[in-house]
Order: structure tokens, then C-alpha cells, then sequence
């Protein structure tokens, strides 16, 4: 005969129940097992399969004393002795069984006997709570020092390197053109220039998260307006954008050695 096991919560008993009722399988038992976290509740249900009979057993984990655990007699009539020896002998608070003999199935001399254990069994069971508790501090400290590594490995990767001071370069850059020919030294300053328009606006972007503007862009943009425009207002207009211009790159620069 095969067997089945599937773990389930208390809200699945009543429609696994249904669910078994309306399958027309035969309802066997209500096992109880005094488990370390509570009391395990295995439901077992038998049904014709393909070669002979199947058993399925659902098992619901950990019921503590003060759950309460639906009855499946209204589906299963049967079930009401398992469900009374599991509140007399285990503790197990059953509601609504169809026939409750309301602690009195049992004779007992204490009150849930089947939960008591061995002092060898009870100084096992402590043992072994205190070495998960032991290996869950390990692990929490582990991962609290791998944390704070790797908080300090990015704190060092976030240093921001020291502002360049882009005029003293220029100044370095122009006394070495002063031995080039002039189309030369023309050229060594436009790549001077471009590398530092470059490098500001990325400190730009480093510094406030916000996509640096394309300066040469924004001149195309200016210099097509001052086409229509009268000389003398053309030029004080390109002479404003190419002071917002100074202004914004000189802040980025600030803002990049902060």
C-alpha cells in the first residue's frame, strides 16, 4: 500500500477534509507525535489508487497548547474518538467536534500525559536548543562583520579623489606650447581644453547624481538663436551663456573635491 505525505496548515484541514470527503476516501486517523516545537497532527485518508489502496497523510507542525484546531467531523463523523484522545491525552484544543466528551474521553491521573518526557529526552532537547541558539548567533555575527566589511570596502571606494586645480594645468600646458609652432600648440590646447570640460562635467555628475549637460550642445542651441539676432545682441547673449557656462564647471569642479 502506498504512502503520501504532504505538510499543510491548520487553514488547509477543513478543505483537505472536503477535498478527501468529496474524493469518497476513507477517513483512517488523527495521529498525534509530541513533537520538540508542539504537537504534530498527521491526518490520514485512504483511497482506492491504480494497484490497491493509497494513503495520504497531511501533516500540520508545532500546534502549540493554546491553538485551536478545527474539527473535521462534519465530513468525517468518524474522526470524533481521534480528536477527543488527542485533547485528553495531548492537549490539543479541537473546536466543534460533532461528539465531544469535553475532557472525559480518557480516565487520566494528570493532565496531558502523553506530553510528558524523560529527564533524558527533556536535557537532549535543551542541549540541542542551545546549540541552534549558539549557531544563529554565529551565523548573525558573521554576517554583521561581512556587512560592515563591505560597508567599509565601499565607504573607501567612495572617497573622492583631490579637485584638480584645472587652471595651474593650463598654465603647465601653455609654457609647453611656448616651444611648439602655433598650429601645434593650437591643437595640444583644444585637447587640453576638451579634457577638462570632460572631467568636469563627470565631477559634476559624481558629485549631485544628475546626468552632466552636454555644454557644447547647449552652444549649438544658443548660437542657432543668435543667428536671427541683431550683432551687438548676439554677442551679449553668447557672452552670458559662456559665463553659465564658466559658472557651472567651476561649481562642479568645487563640488567634485568636496
Amino acid at each position: 500500500m502506498a504512502q503520501h505525505f504532504e505538510d499543510i496548515s491548520i487553514d488547509d484541514i477543513l478543505s483537505v477534509a472536503e477535498c478527501e470527503h468529496e474524493a469518497h476516501s476513507r477517513f483512517v486517523q488523527v495521529l498525534c507525535i509530541n513533537g520538540e516545537e508542539g504537537i504534530d497532527l498527521v491526518y490520514s485518508y485512504q483511497k482506492t489508487a491504480d494497484q490497491g489502496y493509497a494513503v495520504h497523510n497531511y501533516r500540520v507542525h508545532g500546534v502549540k497548547p493554546e491553538t485551536h484546531i478545527p474539527s473535521v467531523t462534519k465530513f468525517y463523523l468518524v474522526a470524533f474518538p481521534f480528536e477527543n484522545e488527542a485533547h485528553d491525552l495531548f492537549g490539543v484544543q479541537v473546536d466543534d467536534i460533532a461528539i465531544d466528551f469535553k475532557g472525559g474521553f480518557y480516565k487520566v491521573a494528570m493532565d496531558k500525559p502523553m506530553t510528558v518526557i524523560s529527564p533524558a529526552q527533556k536535557a537532549a532537547r535543551e542541549k540541542a536548543a542551545k546549540l541552534a541558539a549558539a549557531k544563529a548567533a554565529k551565523a548573525a555575527k558573521a554576517a554583521q562583520e561581512a556587512a560592515s566589511k563591505a560597508k567599509a570596502v565601499a565607504g573607501e571606494g567612495a572617497q573622492v579623489a583631490p579637485a584638480i586645480d584645472w587652471e595651474a594645468e593650463r598654465a603647465k600646458v601653455e609654457a609647453k606650447c611656448a616651444n611648439l609652432d602655433a598650429d601645434k600648440a593650437a591643437k595640444v590646447m583644444a585637447a587640453f581644453e576638451a579634457k577638462m570640460k570632460k572631467a568636469q562635467a563627470e565631477a559634476a555628475k559624481a558629485a549631485d547624481g544628475k546626468p552632466a549637460v552636454d555644454w557644447e550642445a547647449e552652444r549649438a542651441k544658443v548660437e542657432g538663436k543668435c543667428a536671427n539676432l541683431p550683432e551687438d545682441k548676439a554677442a551679449k547673449v553668447m557672452a552670458a551663456f559662456e559665463a553659465k557656462v564658466r559658472a557651472a564647471q567651476g561649481d562642479a569642479s568645487a563640488k567634485g573635491g568636496e
